[in-house]
């Protein structure tokens, strides 16, 4: 995993974790400002061919990798929407969906993982001040994530993440323990500043 040369006129630096897709949170930023350089991070092959035809910009890098609390390769459970004929892989999670979900495993992947940690580890914080905003969407696995920043999660001013998979997946930690992210978000310095449908945004 390497840092791809990022030009001289860019001034920030945003992270998107979980693209599904077509990575709409990545389109809206590039879109938003030509100063803002965006990571994303997907490990659904299906997924990433489809951004890369969506996304046609010098400011965007892609991984196809999982961030999670490990860098060993780990099974991945790839979803179809149970009632549409789309193949829907926007949950796809190292969670198994409940019997009741909407959607049901497709099929089984192994999909390399890198952690937050190790991800910043390699940004030139020499030019850089922060990470300014990171959003992540991962089906029931965003404290793992979060939790892997470890000595960078100071460099995380602002997160966007999903508190909540409304119970949709078996063995998820945020549904197993729903102020699980609250309590570690709150021991780290942040404080909620939104929260709607489950989506919940923190900052310090």
């Amino acid at each position: 995993m390497q840092i791809p040369k990022i030009q001289d006129s860019i001034k920030r630096l945003r992270i998107d974790i979980g693209l599904s897709y077509d990575a709409p949170n990545s389109q809206k930023w590039l879109d938003e400002a030509d100063d803002i350089f965006v990571f994303g991070f997907e490990p659904v092959p299906e997924n990433c061919r489809n951004v890369l035809k969506t996304i046609k910009s010098d400011r965007f890098h892609l991984y196809e990798y999982a961030v999670s609390n490990t860098t060993d390769e780990k099974t991945f459970n790839v979803t179809k929407h149970n009632d549409s004929i789309e193949k829907d892989r926007g949950q796809s999670s190292f969670y198994e969906p409940c019997e009741s979900s909407p959607f049901s495993v497709d099929f089984k992947i192994q999909v390399k993982c890198t952690t937050l940690n190790y991800f910043l580890s390699l940004i030139d914080w020499s030019r850089f001040e922060s990470i300014e905003f990171m959003k992540i969407d991962a089906q029931g696995h965003d404290l793992e994530i979060i939790k892997s920043a470890d000595n960078y999660i100071d460099k995380l001013p602002i997160i966007k993440l999903e508190s909540s998979t409304n119970g949709d997946y078996i063995g998820s930690p945020s549904d197993h323990n729903p102020g699980s992210i609250f309590t570690f978000m709150s021991s780290n310095g942040y404080s909620l500043i939104e929260s709607s449908h489950g989506d919940q945004v923190y900052a310090k």
